[in-house]
């Protein structure tokens, strides 16, 4: 039996893309490759039939010439078949270009198909890269947490030691603020302990002066080492 030019058949299996559409396409093939395998038979059964037609008419005419209408009538009949047979032919050859066509699309479509395959590999290795820049600064970030955690727990040492500072230091200043008071009096004392003395350089004798001269440089002496104390 003839087979149709581009014709389907399992020497030329369908490519694995796009499962729903190739399915569809390559089970549209088979049907149009089956109907067409019935024509070509009926086809040969007529060219069958016709020659047998004609070998009887030949028979007929030579035996009767009143078997000539029946004989033409049958003649009409196998041109009428024939022409039935050009018609099957045209739409044969209608369901070849059908088919070419569909071969054609199925080409573009594997193409197509392969050139999604390609992205999505070029996807794939995309993301694959993307996990792993994930990856790093997961890490990254979860040092970034430990550092955090640490400077957190010396920052609270920080604290504490600035609250302890700002107590001493607030005890100092009180401390500083009693000096201050204490110079404050010394220094009254000593104003005080200064006129005394000129008053009593005028009133008693030198060697009492001297005396209450000791009194004030002793004075002094407090006076310069809490001044001393307080700058340091």
């Amino acid at each position: 039996m003839m087979r149709l030019p581009f014709a389907f058949s399992s020497e030329h299996p369908m490519p694995a893309k796009s499962p729903i559409t190739l399915e569809m396409v390559y089970e549209l093939v088979q049907s149009i490759d089956s109907r067409t395998g019935r024509l070509e038979v009926a086809m040969e059964g007529q060219t069958v039939t016709t020659t047998g037609l004609a070998a009887t008419t030949e028979r007929l005419s030579a035996t009767t010439d009143g078997l000539v209408a029946k004989t033409d009538g049958l003649v009409a009949i196998t041109n009428g078949l024939v022409s039935t047979t050009g018609g099957l032919v045209v739409k044969t050859d209608g369901l070849v270009a059908i088919t070419t066509s569909l071969v054609a699309t199925t080409e573009r479509l594997s193409a197509t198909t392969d050139g999604l395959v390609a992205t999505t590999q070029g996807l794939v290795a995309t993301t694959e890269s993307l996990t792993e820049t994930t990856q790093g600064l997961v890490a990254t970030t979860n040092r970034i947490d430990a550092t955090l955690l640490l400077l957190k727990d010396q920052f609270s040492d920080l604290e504490r030691r600035v609250a302890s500072i700002e107590v001493r230091l607030e005890v100092l200043t009180r401390s500083v603020e009693g000096l201050i008071q204490s110079v404050d009096i010394l220094t009254d004392e000593y104003h005080s302990i200064s006129a005394q003395l000129k008053r009593l350089e005028a009133r008693f004798d030198r060697i009492e002066a001297e005396r209450l001269d000791r009194r004030v440089s002793v004075l002094e002496q407090k006076i310069a080492e809490i001044e001393k104390g307080d700058r340091n």
